[in-house]
């Protein structure tokens, strides 16, 4: 599910850590930005052509240190929101055809505020997919300490906001407007009814552009941008999704990063139907249940998880009407659950929410749910994680992966089968991503949040262990990415690293 259920996921920086607050904190608008899942994303399809470089040759192809690759004028910056300059670099839609259609891709820089000692640019993106990396560097969340000393480049990936971004006829709601339960065969045949449409729709939009959305080309987009500032080398700070650009870029170009730091790691070897994400957010389910049982004030403390399922059930029958809205049903309902879990500080709003709708008021639960495919291009999260991962291709296998996943994580199984089938029956040829190895580039900064909800503490210890010479710097809590969140442990040992390229002492722990 690397929908924001897996959405790389993208609820991250943008929301603050703070003390834990009374579970009956009003509902309010929630300020995060919904992140892809890690754990479902697509797979391998034959004819998709391989990586044209492999790390080596990259490093053999790069030119020697100190001089410049760029040919021709940079971009064309303006002034734009919030102090900023806005300008666009042109690529080819499909880089096997260089000469072919061009796509812009919207950048938004933030100058350094002591330029006489910057150390260069440091792209950043948010996660998703379909976050927006122009609109993280408008919120301006990294510290002033960053701010200082870098050109601050947040980009819109190809397909999201100023790059093209996708709006399929029929919204990536559609599928969640009945009742996606695994193991019900009436269920299961008109979700998958639901996603055929859904999916036919948008290919009939967009047939030239859905093949070319990937995150290979999305990391060459990046080069592209590098090239166009007229840098040697870039710095790199990637959340949830934006880890799966981080890994690919250094696999393509390891010899063009001066640092790099990945919060929050997509595990790009693994299979879009794993259920690792739906586990986790179990998990998270489970702890906001003891903290709701142990705070007096939470409206639903008697029994949380009770109160979930006892909803869920009601709207299996029926779902609730709202006001000025579709219908809360069950497959709304869960993702109304799952966005408040990114973070601690939204478990007052799902608590709420929660006895909202056990009394029959589906209205904060249907806000939750609409917040979640508001945070990022929910189209774009399909497209990308429908070619970036290895997926089934035949119905029976979504269903019978979904069913099992549904023995493990009860509450989160709906989304395992929407995100099968969706990418099942994309229509676009599955360009799986490989794991990063042999790489050549700076050692790496992998941060992990121990029970983070999205992206499974163990895709962090696993990205660490493959690459010699880097450092897992590990955060002992819950929360969806970590950095920005008001951890000084964390932030200040990334900061170091950003600025100085010095790494924490391994196994360091927060």
């Amino acid at each position: 599910m690397a929908q924001r259920h897996p959405r790389s996921g993208a609820a991250g920086p943008g929301r603050r850590r703070s003390r834990r607050r009374g579970l009956v904190q009003g509902l309010g608008v929630l300020a995060l930005t919904a992140l892809a899942l890690a754990g479902c994303a697509r797979g391998p399809e034959p004819g998709v052509p391989p990586i044209p470089m492999s790390s080596t040759e990259a490093a053999r192809s790069a030119p020697p240190p100190g001089t410049s690759s760029t040919a021709g004028p940079g971009p064309s910056f303006t002034p734009c929101t919030g102090g900023l300059e806005c300008a666009s670099v042109p690529v080819p839609v499909d880089y096997a055809n260089p000469a072919g259609p061009n796509l812009p891709i919207a950048i938004a820089r933030r100058p350094a505020t002591n330029p006489a000692a910057k150390l260069g640019v440091l792209l950043v993106n948010p996660g998703g997919p379909g976050g927006s990396g122009v609109e993280i560097v408008q919120a301006g969340l990294l510290p002033p300490e960053i701010t200082d000393r870098f050109d601050v480049i947040g980009f819109d990936p190809r397909g999201v906001g100023g790059s093209r971004g996708l709006e399929c006829p029929l919204g990536p709601d559609t599928p969640y407007l009945g009742d996606p339960d695994p193991g019900d065969p009436a269920d299961e045949v008109a979700t998958n009814d639901a996603v055929d449409r859904y999916a036919l729709a948008c290919g009939q939009r967009y047939p030239d552009l859905l093949p070319h959305l990937g995150t290979r080309n999305v990391a060459r987009d990046m080069d592209r941008i590098r090239e166009a500032l007229g840098e040697d080398r870039i710095s790199y700070l990637g959340f949830s999704y934006g880890t799966s650009i981080g890994q690919t870029y250094a696999q393509l170009f390891p010899t063009r990063l001066r640092a790099i730091v990945l919060d929050g790691v997509v595990d790009v070897t693994k299979p879009g139907l794993d259920s690792a994400q739906a586990e986790s957010f179990e998990n998270s389910l489970r702890q906001f249940a003891a903290a709701c049982t142990a705070d007096p004030r939470c409206p639903v403390r008697a029994d949380p998880i009770g109160v979930v399922d006892r909803v869920r059930a009601r709207l299996a029958a029926a779902p609730l009407p709202v006001p000025g809205r579709s219908p809360l049903s069950a497959g709304m309902f869960e993702i109304g659950v799952v966005y408040p879990l990114y973070s601690e500080t939204s478990w007052p709003q799902l608590a709420q929410a929660l006895a909202a709708a056990d009394r029959g008021d589906g209205g904060p639960m249907s806000q939750l749910a609409a917040a979640y495919f508001r945070g990022s291009n929910s189209d774009t999260y399909n497209a990308v994680t429908c070619l970036d991962n290895a997926w089934p291709t035949d119905d029976a296998q979504v269903f019978a992966s979904s069913r099992a996943t549904e023995a493990r994580a009860p509450h989160f199984s709906g989304n395992v089968l929407v995100s099968g089938l969706t990418c099942a029956d994309w229509p676009a040829p599955q360009q799986p991503l490989t794991p990063l190895e042999n790489y050549l580039g700076p050692p790496m900064l992998i941060l992990g949040t121990t029970d983070d909800p999205a992206t499974p503490y163990q895709n962090s210890v696993a990205l660490a262990q493959r690459l010699p010479g880097s450092v897992l710097l590990t955060y002992r809590g819950d929360g969806h990415t970590v950095y920005t969140n008001g951890v000084p442990c964390i932030d200040d040992a990334v900061n170091r690293y950003l600025l100085e390229t010095t790494l924490p002492p391994p196994n360091t722990t927060c």
